[in-house]
């Protein structure tokens, strides 16, 4: 069972309730028509979640908060993970700082569910859950050395959290992940650090819509295409699963 409060930096949530209001019209089957009291309306497809993940999202800038909230609705069980004491703050408070559109208004609608809790504490958020998805750079070149340096810091502190884990967690990239610096800089970092094999004791794999699927609520439901890279058969099949249900077809990409 999801506990939040074992979480030592998580607050009570609150409700947010500031204007305007939101309204969902379920009557048009998959598409789910979004309204606001000010007159404006939104829709996009909100995929049927199949069964609950345990979900960790490291990285609450736009992209992760976007991807936390959206998965969250899904019905997922997931912990935000950022070393912003304000992000988490607000997250957990039902507030978010992206501007995206409809965000703060999803984010009131699931304040019900409490399977959305934000915390600095990365090594438990490992512990309680079987993937993590990493929304580093939202603010950065991606292919840039501050990328890459950002995301082999992360690695450190993942792999350290791996080292006392018993079993397998699949780690997806929110971004597409050169191969190059995936086998020279990423994997060797993991396996340094925990002491562990990639394949055996954990997967990687990247993922990336055929739109910015970390942009909007409407291209996170709605992609056409999901590229998908892996480094195993199993990281793969885990991928798949957290978007099953989107209405997407899947390209595979083996590294």
């Amino acid at each position: 069972m999801f506990n939040s409060q074992q979480l030592s930096t998580t607050q009570a949530y609150s409700a947010y309730t500031s204007e305007p209001q939101l309204t969902v019209d379920n009557t048009r089957g998959y598409n789910r028509v979004v309204s606001f009291s000010d007159g404006s309306e939104q829709s996009y497809q909100l995929p049927q979640c199949r069964s609950s993940k345990r979900i960790s999202v490291f990285g609450l800038g736009h992209g992760g908060a976007l991807s936390a909230i959206c998965m969250a609705a899904l019905g997922h069980k997931v912990i935000g993970v950022d070393l912003d004491q304000r992000r988490i703050n607000a997250l957990n408070q039902g507030r978010t700082f992206s501007d995206e559109s409809g965000l703060p208004e999803l984010l009131a609608r699931i304040s019900s569910f409490h399977n959305l809790v934000a915390t600095d504490d990365g090594f438990n958020a490992i512990k309680r859950t079987d993937s993590s998805l990493i929304c580093v750079n939202d603010d950065i070149e991606r292919d840039s050395a501050t990328s890459i340096e950002k995301l082999k810091a992360l690695c450190e502190q993942i792999g350290m959290s791996l080292r006392y884990k018993d079993h397998y967690h699949n780690l997806v990239f929110c971004q597409p992940i050169d191969a190059k610096i995936l086998h020279t800089v990423l994997i060797p970092t993991l396996e340094s650090q925990s002491g562990k094999k990639a394949c055996q004791a954990f997967g990687i794999s990247a993922f990336q819509g055929s739109k910015n699927i970390n942009r909007t609520i409407r291209d996170f439901y709605q992609p056409s295409q999901l590229t998908i890279q892996f480094l195993d058969k199993q990281s793969c099949q885990l991928t798949e699963q957290l978007f099953s249900g989107f209405r997407a077809s899947v390209r595979r990409i083996s590294w």
